[in-house]
């Protein structure tokens, strides 16, 4: 494989401090070699890194606007006096207005948004060729069996809006929101804070809705660790966060089958995400939904299998 970046690029990278859990930034993982752009010819043009190393569980990607580092963990715990393995993914990634978070959506009908339809997760791969791709709020399955969908929305495109009241005893998931600006930067809500053209006047490009949020403003939720559901239940997991506007990192935890894998709780996950620096974080749709790809390959699952979704969160394309 050949690697080249610039030496403006290496630079930025060593400032951004991006890195794998070692605490290495991305640049010292990478070996690089520093070239010269020839004059008149942009930075774009030259090739970005890409390295994928699954046996040490790390992959990651350099270019022009987008940084991405993805590490694998996995420690073997006692459960109840029986061995089981905690195995989790956590990316970091490193954004631009020129490379974005965006969705990929199953094409929509004469009578249904897009995302409704639940396709694999491979397919919605095929379609965009995302570079980095991870499951999301799974909208689409609320929109077909649940009365309450929550406020959604896909590239300033009104999804869904009928969400819960959050003076009342929520169920799973209670809907809370988290939105992206065009900005890059990212806040959390609870379920009905705002309308949806509330989130459009405001800017927001994207809004998931899943919940509950993890942490707003800097501080951790506190219902995460008084109640039941959120304490005490193990599962698989996926979560997104923002540590600055382009800055975000993601987790995806594995938990099936049961007797090998234990999965986490959202307190768990919320406090990881809080430890790498995140301000603003939205539990998402985990179970057996939980995937996570790079570079077209499945690199992380909830557990045996892929379950059929209707849209993914993405960065990146790959061969660009």
């Amino acid at each position: 494989m050949r690697r080249w970046m610039t030496g403006m690029l290496v630079l930025a990278l060593l400032l951004s401090g991006t890195g794998f859990g070692s605490g290495k930034s991305l640049a010292e993982e990478i070996l690089v070699e520093e070239v010269t752009v020839p004059a008149g010819e942009s930075v774009s043009a030259v090739e970005p890194v890409l390295v994928e190393d699954p046996e040490n569980g790390r992959w990651s990607y350099a270019g022009p606007g987008l940084t991405i580092s993805i590490e694998r963990f996995s420690e073997t715990t006692k459960v109840k006096g029986k061995s089981r393995t905690l195995e989790y993914c956590v990316a970091d990634i490193q954004a631009s207005p020129e490379s974005p978070l965006y969705p990929v959506m199953s094409e929509p009908t004469k009578k249904r948004v897009a995302g409704y339809k639940l396709v694999s997760p491979e397919l919605l791969q095929e379609k965009a060729n995302p570079l980095f791709a991870m499951s999301d709020d799974m909208y689409g399955i609320r929109l077909q069996k649940y009365d309450y969908q929550g406020v959604v929305i896909r590239d300033g495109e009104v999804m869904a809006t009928k969400t819960r009241n959050s003076a009342k005893k929520r169920p799973w998931p209670n809907l809370d929101t988290l939105a992206l600006f065009a900005d890059g930067s990212m806040k959390t809500y609870v379920s009905d804070a705002l309308a949806a053209e509330d989130y459009l006047a405001m800017g927001a490009v994207q809004v998931f809705a899943f919940g509950p949020w993890l942490i707003s403003g800097g501080e951790l939720n506190p219902e995460l660790e008084t109640v039941v559901k959120y304490r005490d239940y193990n599962e698989p997991r996926v979560a997104i966060g923002m540590v600055a506007p382009w800055h975000y990192v993601a987790v995806v935890v594995r938990g099936r089958p049961t007797p090998a894998y234990r999965g986490v709780t959202v307190a768990w996950v919320a406090n990881l995400l809080k430890e790498r620096g995140c301000v603003e974080a939205l539990n998402l749709d985990g179970g057996q939904t939980a995937t996570l790809l790079f570079n077209g390959k499945i690199i992380e699952t909830g557990g045996d299998g892929l379950r059929s979704q209707g849209s993914l969160i993405c960065f990146g394309k790959i061969g660009e």
